[in-house]
C-alpha cells in the first residue's frame, strides 16, 4: 500500500505540514505551548479560538498550527540524549513535549516523538542584546507563577510580567543559591529575589509582597521563595520574571 506523503516523511523523521493535538500540561498557557512548538501565541490562538488566554485546564486539547508540527521516527540506536543533542534541544524538553514519555524506559523503533523548537533558534539575538537560550543550559525548569502575562518579553522590556494574585506562590525555576534577597529601592523592582543556578544561569523574581529566603540560602526547583506583590514601581500583583545567561538577557519562556 502506498503511504501519503505526509506520512512517508513523518515515518522518515521530517517536519510535518499538518496540524496536530496535544494535550496541556500543568501551568500550561498558550504563551507556554506557543514556545514550546515553535509557534506563535497568535497563531495557537487562531488554531483554537475557544481557548482562554490564562491557564489551561490539564489535558485540554489543543491544537497545533501545521507549521509547529515536527516529528521523529525512533531509529534503531535512538537515545532520548542522543535525539536531543541532533535537534539543538534538551532531554526535559523531549519529555515535556511528550505526555507520558518515560525517560528510563527504551525507546522503540518507529516510535513518533514531536519535537520541541530547536533552543538555537527559539529566540534570536534582538537590538537590546537579548540571546537565545545558549545549547549548553541543561535545566529542567519549573515556571515560578501561574499567570497571565501582562507585558511580554521585548525590546525595552527584557523579562516577562506575570499576573497574579497577591500572596501567590513564587518559585525557584531550577535548583540554584540565593544572591539577592533584598527591597530594591533604586530600579524600581520593590521585593526582589537573584537565585545562581551555576554555569552563568541567573533568574530574577521581583515586585515581590514578602522574601521567604535570605542570601545563600539553597533552593530546589519548585521550592516557594517569595510570594506575589506590586511592590515597587507597579500597577498591580504581578511577577517580574527574569533570566540572564552570563549576564546577558534571554527570553524567560525559552527555559521551558
Amino acid at each position: 500500500m502506498r503511504l501519503p506523503l505526509l506520512l512517508t516523511f513523518a515515518l522518515m523523521g521530517f517536519s510535518v505540514a499538518a496540524a496536530a493535538t496535544v494535550n496541556a500540561q500543568a501551568g500550561d498557557t498558550l504563551q507556554r505551548m506557543a514556545v514550546r512548538y515553535g509557534t506563535t501565541t497568535q497563531a495557537l490562538a487562531r488554531a483554537n479560538p475557544s481557548l482562554p488566554q490564562g491557564p489551561l485546564r490539564v489535558g485540554t486539547r489543543v491544537t497545533l498550527p501545521a507549521t509547529a508540527v515536527r516529528v521523529w521516527s525512533v531509529r534503531a540506536g535512538d537515545t532520548l540524549s542522543g535525539i536531543a543533542q541532533r535537534e539543538r534541544t534538551t532531554v526535559a524538553a523531549l519529555v515535556a513535549a511528550n505526555r507520558g514519555l518515560d525517560q528510563q524506559r527504551p525507546l522503540m523503533i518507529g516510535q513518533k516523538l514531536l519535537l520541541p523548537t530547536p533552543r538555537a533558534a527559539a529566540a534570536p539575538r534582538s537590538a537590546a542584546g537579548a540571546v537565545a537560550r545558549p545549547v549548553s543550559i541543561r535545566v529542567t525548569a519549573v515556571m515560578p507563577v501561574s499567570g497571565r502575562v501582562t507585558t511580554p518579553y521585548r525590546e525595552g522590556h527584557l523579562s516577562v510580567d506575570l499576573a497574579a494574585p497577591t500572596g501567590t506562590p513564587i518559585r525557584a525555576a531550577a535548583p540554584g543559591v540565593v544572591t539577592q534577597s533584598y527591597f530594591d529601592s533604586k530600579s524600581g523592582w520593590g521585593w526582589t529575589v537573584l537565585v545562581d543556578h551555576g554555569n552563568g544561569l541567573q533568574t530574577r523574581y521581583s515586585h515581590n509582597s514578602a522574601n521567604l529566603v535570605s542570601v545563600g540560602h539553597r533552593v530546589e526547583a519548585g521550592q516557594v521563595i517569595a510570594r506575589v506583590g506590586s511592590t515597587g514601581n507597579s500597577t498591580g500583583p504581578h511577577l517580574d520574571y527574569r533570566v540572564t545567561y552570563q549576564g546577558q538577557p534571554i527570553h524567560p519562556f525559552s527555559l521551558y
